[in-house]
């Protein structure tokens, strides 16, 4: 399977960390100063489409960048407390090493937290590029930050290159911008609503059943070239 690309691009929250209890608890932060009330973890899951960035102007209007202040403050001051590795993320990483595909990392969460939260799990060696909301000119789901991933990793890549893995209809919004394959991880719950609208080319439950994808090789799930 990973055979077929020249590097592979990974979301971050909720495909290689799990950050969920985190995020939920820093907008309700800002949702409760705002006397906005309090979203659920599946409000959160079903507002998990874009960046702060370009959310927050059309909920808080004038009040964005405030908001989003109070929001990455409360970010700063807690998530390496909530930081944690998704299961079985680690043998992951290592086939993907052992098979010398290089890897990288596009994400929503904040440039400078996100690449903090990757030298805090002391994973700095796996990836050759780590790009963040607010580094590019746009965020997720636009394809300017995967571009500029794949620019920093070789300026030789092109989308059709690569294996993005992620969890959310942003990623997959992405990947079909940026017309590269995708592998959707379930890792919150089943999403048949997304595997229909989007099609992925691979469709995990977890991390797990994503290195047995890898290990099998079945003619049924490999790429045609």
């Amino acid at each position: 399977m990973i055979s077929n690309y020249k590097a592979i691009i990974f979301d971050w929250d909720g495909t290689l960390v799990d950050t969920c209890g985190l995020v939920l608890d820093a907008h309700n932060h800002v949702r409760k100063t705002y006397n906005y009330p309090l979203w659920t973890m599946e409000d959160f899951l079903g507002q998990a489409s874009q960046s702060a960035r370009e959310y927050y102007p059309t909920v808080y209007g004038d009040k964005s960048d405030e908001a989003q202040a109070l929001l990455y403050e409360y970010v700063t001051e807690h998530h390496l407390t909530f930081l944690k590795p998704m299961d079985n993320v680690n043998d992951l990483l290592k086939i993907i090493n052992d098979s010398n595909i290089p890897m990288g990392v596009v994400s929503n969460k904040r440039h400078k937290t996100l690449n903090i939260e990757i030298d805090h799990m002391q994973w700095r060696s796996h990836f050759k590029s780590a790009i963040g909301a607010g580094k590019a000119t746009k965020d997720k789901p636009a394809t300017d930050p995967l571009l500029m991933a794949l620019n920093e990793m070789d300026s030789n890549l092109k989308p059709a290159d690569i294996l993005y893995i992620g969890d959310t209809e942003t990623d997959l919004l992405c990947a079909q911008n940026a017309k590269c394959d995708i592998a959707l991880i379930q890792s919150d719950k089943p999403r048949p609503d997304l595997i229909s609208k989007y099609s992925p080319d691979y469709t995990c439950n977890n991390l797990l059943e994503l290195i047995d994808l890898i290990k099998s090789h079945k003619p049924s799930i490999i790429k045609a070239c």
